[in-house]
């Protein structure tokens, strides 16, 4: 409800009213109406529209469902597991992961619904070419790259549901032909497996191709240096006979086969050369001495024969010469020198003949020395060449084993099981996934009283109506005089005839209100208007005449309404003339009096509708009518028109005492009544306060719930609603 703040405009009078109003109303209002309370009444008071929207809604829902193709799911589940370390741990290969468990999962998440899983789908199931997918997603026509095109249509088909507490995934694909959608399930849980070792390993596989192709090119440099190294060997005669262990050149030209030639030759020389030395002193020394290896084969004939010369001596001294013992002595002591002479002529001949050979076999390995070593310094500048060969064959060698090495270790730490597997296949369908018509129906309901709801919030908002009555102070800062329930036509005078009824009560209690307004009592002259037709005051105005007549009171109602009557709706009043006749000129007001059944007060009529019913209020006739009223009665009780888009209201409340403003409870707007007190205000009448008509059980929350309904509509026949 909007509230329009009109404080500033009171004055005098209605200022002290409001106040005291409104302070007994902040009273009543302290406890409050709970929320609960007030939902409960709003829901009661729009059950029709609820009750509309909901079964709409539901109907809708049912419908839909009956109209959607009906779609199947199949789901294949899938375990990730976080990767761990490789147990070879192979260094500078091992792969340190550091992301957290829910940043890995959220990522695995997010990479089965990439877009890339989706057209790698699309390339090994081949569906731009199957025709049981196109038929099922009804594509004819496909465009000059499809697979972008198809790959939406998975996206938009597959979901992704992580299974609580676990490594569990559930991909689930969605079809109109149940075999299909068994198939592309299970075929996104493979890609996404193939994917995964693609990434895992990528890097490693990339890393074996370069290594192979290094390799390749090294085997083939390392096969190039060595066939050169070796033809440059051959071409120099550079046989080595071991492999070199340093770079230098000395060192490889002495382990070539020259270089070991030249070492054994230098040997064997220097022998030579001592023997030839030995045999030319024994040549020098043959007439005098004999050589080693002579005396040794003489001196043992020389013993023998000195001892067979001692025994033949010691034998003559006793035998004689004769003796046979002694000549057979003599003559071996004869063989004995025979054979010492002829060794000590041969060795002569020897020493000489050894001189001649080692004199010979020493010039011989001199002369094969000296071609050795002139071979031997021409290998030695060939050996520079040979050795850049050489180190370019074990740089290469060595470059060649690392790659290799590193190429092993790769194809190691490649070595591993995939972290993610499927565990449970899609399988075909039996009963179709959509449409799901309990769930449909639930939404349906839940989306009805949603809608229910906005458009009642929508309407509580906009709804500047009065609603609760003790409001009325604080909003249009006028007291609240009295609260009328709202009756059906057929009860309105019964339940004024009755004193026990609810309505006559709240009446009742609107003139005990305004007997406080003043020392006097109620006051004499009182115009009862409305922002707009319709909103009882017609009503109120016979009540209001009707008790202050009970009461004893000489009092007289006056029909101020001279463009529309509405009292005719609850008494019988006779045509003719009546306010307007007098406003035109007629002095004779006496005849115009009617007592109009049922009520036993006078009525003077409106009398017929004149073309200027303002021009003829704002005379000063209307103002010596009422004294002329007021000498003849106790109280003047006016039905006033509407007071929006008319003059007459205004005109009328300045020549009384004050105005009772009637609303209409729950219509009008607050903005609008608040508009009819400022135009009464600004033509000079005073305001005394207002009665709040027509509660009904929409207001019971606010404590002004009645058991009496009634309503009319201003102008319209056979209508529920009060003409006033």
């Amino acid at each position: 409800m909007v509230a329009v703040q009109r404080s500033s405009r009171k004055t005098g009078f209605r200022d002290e009213m409001a106040d005291d109003y409104a302070y007994e109303d902040a009273g009543a209002r302290e406890l409050g109406v709970p929320v609960a309370e007030r939902v409960w009444q709003t829901i009661k008071n729009n059950k029709i529209l609820i009750a509309v929207l909901v079964i709409s809604s539901l109907l809708i829902g049912l419908v839909a469902t009956l109209l959607i193709t009906p779609k199947y799911q199949a789901t294949a589940r899938i375990e990730i597991s976080r990767v761990q370390n490789n147990v070879t741990a192979v260094e500078g290969v091992e792969t340190q992961d550091q992301v957290l468990d829910a940043q890995y999962y959220d990522t695995q998440y997010e990479l089965l619904k990439a877009r890339s899983l989706a057209e790698q789908v699309v390339r090994e199931q081949n569906l731009a070419s199957d025709d049981a997918f196109l038929e099922a997603y009804k594509i004819d026509v496909l465009p000059a790259n499809p697979d972008k095109v198809l790959a939406s249509v998975l996206l938009a088909n597959v979901t992704i549901v992580p299974v609580g507490m676990s490594n569990l995934v559930d991909v689930k694909f969605k079809s109109t032909d149940r075999a299909l959608a068994a198939r592309l399930a299970n075929a996104w849980a493979t890609e996404y497996v193939a994917s995964n070792l693609s990434r895992r390993f990528g890097a490693t596989t990339e890393a074996r191709q370069f290594l192979e192709g290094r390799l390749e090119q090294l085997r083939q440099k390392l096969e190039d240096s060595e066939r050169e190294l070796i033809t440059y060997a051959a071409d120099r005669n550079l046989f080595t006979i071991q492999v070199p262990e340093e770079g230098s050149s000395n060192t490889t030209a002495a382990q070539t086969l020259v270089a070991s030639d030249l070492q054994a030759l230098n040997s064997s020389l220097a022998q030579a050369t001592a023997e030839r030395i030995a045999a030319q002193s024994a040549l020098g020394a043959a007439s005098t001495a004999l050589s080693a290896e002579d005396e040794a084969t003489i001196r043992p004939l020389r013993e023998r024969r000195a001892e067979l010369s001692a025994e033949r001596a010691r034998l003559r001294a006793t035998a004689g010469e004769e003796y046979p013992t002694v000549k057979a002595l003599t003559n071996q002591i004869g063989q004995l020198e025979r054979e010492i002479a002829r060794a000590e002529g041969r060795s002569g001949s020897a020493v000489r003949a050894r001189y001649r050979q080692a004199a010979e076999t020493e010039q011989g390995l001199r002369n094969r020395v000296n071609e050795l070593r002139t071979e031997f310094v021409g290998q030695r500048r060939d050996s520079v060449q040979y050795n850049i060969l050489q180190r370019e064959v074990d740089t290469t060698q060595s470059l060649y084993n690392a790659l290799l090495q590193r190429y092993r270790e790769i194809g190691v730490a490649g070595v591993g099981e995939n972290n993610i597997a499927v565990v449970d296949t899609a399988e075909v369908p039996d009963v179709p996934s959509e449409p799901n018509l309990p769930r449909n129906l639930l939404l349906s309901l839940l989306l009805g009283v949603a809608a229910a709801g906005g458009i009642i919030l929508l309407r509580e908002k906009l709804d500047q109506s009065v609603r609760d009555p003790a409001e009325v102070p604080e909003l249009l800062g006028v007291p609240l005089l009295g609260s009328i329930p709202l009756v059906s036509d057929g009860t309105v005078n019964d339940a004024l005839d009755s004193r026990h009824s609810e309505l006559y009560e709240a009446y009742f209690n609107l003139f005990t209100n305004l007997g406080f307004l003043s020392e006097d009592g109620v006051p004499k002259y009182i115009m009862l208007g409305s922002s707009r037709p319709a909103e009882g005051k017609s009503l109120s105005s016979v009540a209001l005449t009707k008790i202050l007549h009970e009461r004893g009171k000489r009092v007289l109602l006056l029909d101020g309404d001279m463009r529309k009557s509405g009292l005719s709706k609850y008494m019988e009043v006779t045509g003719g003339k009546g306010l307007s006749n007098v406003l035109r000129g007629e002095e004779d007001w006496q005849s115009m009096v009617q007592v109009a059944a049922p009520f036993k007060f006078d009525v003077i009529p409106a009398g017929r509708q004149p073309p200027n019913a303002a021009e003829l209020l704002s005379g000063d006739r209307f103002a010596a009518f009422l004294e002329k009223l007021g000498d003849a009665y106790d109280h003047v009780i006016i039905d006033g028109p509407p007071v929006l888009g008319l003059a007459d209201a205004p005109l009328i409340a300045s020549g009384v005492d004050g105005v009772v403003m009637v609303i209409e409870a729950n219509r009008g707007k607050m903005r609008m009544i608040s508009q009819a007190l400022d135009r009464l205000e600004a033509g000079g009448g005073k305001v005394f306060g207002a009665v709040v008509t027509k509660l009904d059980k929409r207001n019971e929350s606010y404590g002004y719930g009645y058991g009496y309904g009634y309503g009319h509509s201003y102008g319209e026949k056979n209508s529920a609603d009060e003409t006033a």
